[in-house]
């Protein structure tokens, strides 16, 4: 039987992300760093020296940006941040970053409900008109939600990541807000 529909699956809860939840938050982060370090701007080597406190201050309260957590029976499954440019020029954008759920989470839609709740989160922030992420071109999963979800492709950078000496493109890719 499919993991979606197993009856004794708790359902998951969604929710932004606290400091509280930082050291479940740093070990999910590792993880996704070491199971798939071509899927993330950022890598093992540079955060596993990050402290609680660093992860704290990422998910304290701020209007502008957010981490939400899916939680399934209590445990950290899945992660997405989402959060305004600062400089005024491009404060009319928004930027996804970390999406993830792990790997015995997967298949439930998660990912979803977790982009879902950040681009809800950014549709809420004033003056924000468009949404972007880069995803990398070989995760067609990842960018299939992504178009599902209303994002279209706007460019490439070619080898915009190099991983453990393999460079990979970045697909970059926008969702059009309702304005204000």
């Amino acid at each position: 039987m499919p993991i979606s529909q197993h009856p004794a699956m708790p359902d998951p809860l969604i929710r932004r992300l606290k400091p509280t939840d930082a050291a479940p938050l740093r070990q999910l982060r590792l993880d996704a760093l070491r199971e798939t370090p071509e899927a993330f701007g950022s890598s093992y080597e540079e955060e596993h020296t990050l402290t609680l406190d660093d992860i704290r201050a990422w998910v304290a309260t701020d209007i502008e940006n957010a981490m939400f957590g899916v939680f399934i029976d209590g445990a950290l499954a899945g992660m997405t941040g989402v959060g305004r440019q600062h400089r005024l020029k491009m404060r009319h954008k928004a930027q996804i970053w970390s999406v993830y759920v792990a790997p015995a989470a997967r298949g439930r839609g998660l990912a979803r409900r977790l982009m879902l709740a950040a681009i809800d989160h950014a549709g809420g922030m004033r003056g924000v008109r468009q949404l972007q992420l880069s995803v990398t071109a070989g995760n067609l999963a990842a960018r299939a939600l992504y178009e599902s979800l209303g994002f279209a492709e706007y460019g490439v950078e070619p080898e915009g990541l190099c991983v453990n000496g393999v460079m990979h493109d970045e697909r970059l890719m926008t969702l059009r807000l309702a304005g204000d």
